[in-house]
């Protein structure tokens, strides 16, 4: 017989800093809605969703022999715990203070969480 509900002893590591450095950290703002946790466990702020503008991160080959396919262009979705100026569609934003805490992984969606952000002005 096999073991039951070993979820409640495992724990998937996101590591933020390797895919922020591999993506250039500063990502193009899609779309922003206001947040509120219903549990009221975690401060309000703003749920957004962001594309990926560079990776240089070098992900190998499949079992075919191709090169698997970068995240560039590829969107995500994160939840930042503060509600200071509210970034608008088409900003770029620099996610700061990863909540690792707060952050996991269902299935292979991840549920990601900073405690600050920059809104960075376009060059």
């Amino acid at each position: 017989m096999s073991l039951i509900n070993t979820w409640l002893f495992t724990k998937t590591v996101i590591d933020w800093e390797k895919f922020a450095k591999s993506t250039g950290e500063t990502y193009r703002v899609v779309s922003v809605r206001d947040y509120i946790d219903k549990k009221k466990k975690l401060s309000d702020g703003y749920t957004i969703t962001v594309q990926v503008l560079k990776d240089n991160f070098d992900y190998g080959i499949d079992k075919e022999g191709n090169f698997r396919e970068s995240n560039l262009y590829q969107t995500f979705v994160v939840t930042v715990l503060t509600r200071k100026e509210k970034p608008k569609k088409g900003d770029l934003i620099v996610l700061k203070n990863f909540d690792e805490q707060n952050s996991f992984v269902i299935g292979f969606d991840l549920i990601l969480r900073f405690n600050d952000y920059d809104i960075r002005k376009e060059k």
